[in-house]
Order: structure tokens, then sequence, then C-alpha cells
């Protein structure tokens, strides 16, 4: 692959390395005396002592000592030292992937990691390939920085990659430049509720191999499955060190911490770490340390076991709500039936404009799903409205269902006056 700083944005360039935090290595170095950052006295934390009990019989977690000093205290801005040997220990026992020292960072949540994903990529016009639809957060990010889009159909089987190529083929002709990048969400696709099948993976990998094009794979269902079976992920498959990868412990752990962290190749991951180093100084170095001390006493299978429980919760509500949705949705409203991810997305006729039925009957019906046009890059998915099952009771689902059917009965009668 080209070299990454080949690809950097034009501000990207004027990133520079903070001097002090450049020296914290030094700190650590035993017998340092440190007279060159300007912390808090540790004698001046409010903190003794802190526990966290977890549910079943997943082991507490108690933070004190110098163990909860180094908690309270600024940290490194990639990683909280302890966590990245049980953060790279849980990456390879979740997906089969090894990581070097300096191979991932931490971020808050993995939405950060799209916003510096853009911050150091995207020129304004810089094309880049999605999904249609996609992620409405990433389309934010990428916009932010003046970014052009290149929407790629998605069915049953995740983005279609055929569409991709010859969508790129089509560029070329016309002597329009490449794309920046590829952004896909593989799994329980955020809105499309679809999994990119094996077979499109290692194609949309040989097409970025073929135009030589950075590969974003923002992967926060992975484990959010309704299936024992595990698609290898682009990451893996990935030859060619282009793929950046973007994880979250927001749907597996608790959203409120925003932790998430990407993994790329060395260069890539160091250009996070500069950007953190002018932003935000690094990740809440407390929430890093509790994660690291959870996975450090209970490991990466009791928190595949926490999350394989989750998963039934959620699979009980999406199965109620593709039986509500047969029982009570006219025949002509189309969808999938979700093996990952929480979202079931509809297809409505043609003749629906599903922002304009949003806003005559939402608040009549007393039930919200959100209007497809919200999550395309060229005010697209006008007919499609996004549904979540993960937050409401079985009962609530089919009452939300049936009030949906209901709402779109009422905007075709009034439609035809």
């Amino acid at each position: 692959m080209r070299n990454f700083n080949e690809r950097l944005a034009k501000r990207a360039n004027s990133l520079r390395p903070s001097p002090i935090r450049e020296l914290l290595k030094y700190s650590a170095l035993d017998g340092m005396i440190s007279l060159g950052g300007g912390y808090p006295n540790s004698e001046t934390f409010i903190f003794d002592d802190i526990s966290f009990s977890f549910k079943g019989s997943q082991p507490s977690v108690s933070l004190n000592g110098e163990e909860l000093i180094k908690a309270s205290q600024y940290g490194p801005s990639r990683c909280y030292q302890p966590l990245e040997d049980v953060l790279t220990k849980w990456h390879k026992d979740k997906g089969g992937i090894s990581l070097d020292e300096g191979q991932l960072a931490v971020l808050n949540g993995s939405q950060e990691g799209l916003f510096i994903l853009a911050y150091l990529l995207v020129n304004e016009g810089d094309c880049i390939v999605l999904s249609e639809p996609t992620y409405p957060g990433a389309i934010s990010a990428f916009s932010a920085f003046g970014a052009s889009y290149c929407g790629v159909e998605i069915d049953e089987n995740g983005m279609n990659t055929e569409s991709l190529e010859k969508v790129l083929i089509e560029r070329r002709r016309n002597g329009q430049m490449p794309p920046k990048m590829i952004y896909t969400i593989p799994n329980g696709h955020n809105p499309g509720g679809v999994t990119l099948s094996l077979e499109r993976r290692k194609h949309l990998l040989k097409i970025a191999s073929d135009n030589d094009l950075i590969v974003i794979e923002d992967d926060p269902y992975q484990l959010v499955k309704y299936t024992d079976k595990q698609i290898t992920s682009l990451q893996e498959l990935d030859t060619e060190g282009r793929v950046i990868r973007l994880d979250s412990f927001s749907k597996i752990f608790v959203p409120g911490f925003r932790i998430g962290y990407v993994s790329a190749q060395k260069e890539v991951v160091r250009y996070f770490e500069l950007f953190k180093q002018s932003a935000n100084l690094h990740t809440s170095t407390f929430n890093q340390s509790i994660i690291a001390a959870y996975l450090k006493e209970a490991g990466s299978d009791s928190l595949l076991s926490h999350i394989k429980t989750s998963c039934a919760l959620y699979q009980k509500n999406r199965d109620a709500m593709v039986s509500a949705s047969k029982e009570f949705l006219p025949q002509s409203v189309k969808y999938n039936i979700p093996d990952s991810g929480l979202f079931i997305w509809f297809e409505l006729g043609d003749e629906v404009n599903c922002e304009a039925m949003h806003r005559r009957f939402t608040e009549s019906h007393s039930v919200l799903l959100v209007p497809g046009s919200a999550f395309s890059t060229k005010n697209g998915c006008t007919n499609c409205m996004r549904a979540s099952f993960s937050t409401v009771k079985e009962e609530e689902i089919c009452k939300g269902i049936e009030r949906f059917s209901e709402m779109i009965c009422d905007y075709r009668v009034e439609s035809r006056r």
C-alpha cells in the first residue's frame, strides 16, 4: 500500500508531537525525579478507594493505592499502559487478530475515530465510498471536512461490491479522481441491519488493492449477533495493511464510558496519537483503568459470556419485532431479518415520503422511528425508516409496530385526498 503519509489531508501535515507529552515515557523510568510535568499532586485527589461489582458471578474490581492514583492522573495519549496488554489480548480472543505494541490507540468512543480519520485524510471535495444508506455519525464526521460521497447500494449480503467495482470503473472512464477511502460497517449494519458476506469482504479488499484505497472497518456490532457463525473480519483478511479498524465497548460494556479503539499499522496509529495530544490529551484514564481491571480479573471469556447473555435479550426483541411486522405491516413493506446489530430497515412503497409521514403522524400515533433520509448522503432513502429493538420490552415492540402500521395506512389515506 502507498505510504500513509502521502494520503494525509493538508491540515494533518501540521500535526507535531507535544514536547511535554513526549516526555512522559521518561517519567516512568526507575529513579527518575521529574520536575517537568505540571500534574496535580496525588495527595490532593479526592478518591481513597473505589469498588465495582458486576452482574452474575463475575468478580468485583477495586481500585486503591498506587493503582487508583494512576487511574486518577493524566495518562498517555495513545493508551493507558495497564489496558494495552489486556486490550491486545481481548482483540485476539474475540477476533483472532494479533497486534504489536503501538498498533492500537484508545478513543473517546469509536465516533472520535471517525472524526480523527476525517481530519487526517479528507480534503475539501475528496470522495469517500460508503453504503447508501449509512451511519449518520460517519456522514457528520466526513462532511465536517468537506467530503463528497460515492454511495453504493446494500442488499441482504451487505454492500454490493459488484456495484462498487462498476462505480469505480465509471469514475476512471470519466477522468474523475479516485476515492480517498472505503467506509464500511460489515456487521449489524446501521441502519440496514445486514452483514457483509465473506465473499464480498474478500471482493471488497481486492477492489481496495486494485485501486490502492484505504478501508475503514467500523465494527461496533461484531459481537452483537444472533448466530454462532463468525465471519472473518476485514482486518484479518487484509494482507496489505490497508484496513483501519474501529472497535467499541459501547454496545458490549457500557456506552457512558466512551471507550473505543482504533487498530492499524503503527504509522497510522501514531497520527491518532498526535491528534489526541492536540485535541483532548487522552481518553479518560479512569475509565480505561476500570476496563483494564475488569479484563484482567474476569478475562475475555467472562466478557464474551456476558455479551452472549445480552444477545439473548436482543434476539428476543428482534424476534418480537419480526413477528409483529409479519402480523401488522402491509405486505408491500420490505425488510430483512438481521443476524446481528440492533436495527431493522423498513422499505415502504415509492409513494410514501417517510419524513412527511413522521412530521404528520409521529406524535398522534405515539411511535417513533427514524426516517431514512437521515442515513443518506444524497437526500435519498425517503421511503425508508429505521427501527431499533434494543431498549423496549417485547410487548411494547408489538404495540409500536402496530402503531407504525396504522401510521402508514393513515398517511396513504390522507395522501389520496
